[in-house]
């Protein structure tokens, strides 16, 4: 059912996300959706402004549409894919667990630095509480 079966014509006349079914199914992979769009784009032979006015709409459609999945990550599949047990929803609290992790990583990073510099800033006053400031006057 690749899209070498149809003619040119055909493809015109195809809708955005019937096009998006084909390519998802002749990759036999996800796609992130920039490049899923781009090829349906490509496909349907699209301008650049067609290109800007109908992304919003070919996210929706690819959402509301009962045949496709998102993976996170703005990975998208077929549905029919993937067992009941690794819908979306699995998919997305793994993603956002992910994330979670990275940003906790990163918290603790700068929580590491933030501690070195306070450190330093403690030895610095200490040196400064070593001197003797009658010393200092004097000179």
């Amino acid at each position: 059912m690749g899209l070498e079966k149809y003619s040119d014509e055909q493809i015109q006349k195809m809708s955005m996300i019937e096009l998006a079914n084909i390519i998802l199914a002749d990759e036999k992979k996800e796609l992130n959706f920039l490049d899923l769009f781009s090829k349906v784009a490509e496909y349907k032979g699209f301008t650049q402004q067609q290109k800007e006015d109908l992304l919003a709409r070919f996210y929706t459609d690819l959402n509301v549409d009962g045949r496709f999945t998102t993976l996170g990550s703005n990975l998208w599949g077929l549905k029919r894919w993937y067992p009941v047990d690794q819908t979306s929803e699995k998919s997305l609290a793994e993603s956002r667990k992910r994330d979670l992790e990275e940003e906790l990583d990163d918290d603790l990073l700068d929580d590491a630095i933030d501690e070195e510099e306070l450190e330093e800033d403690e030895e610095l006053f200490d040196d400064y509480d070593d001197l003797d400031y009658d010393e200092l006057e004097e000179e």
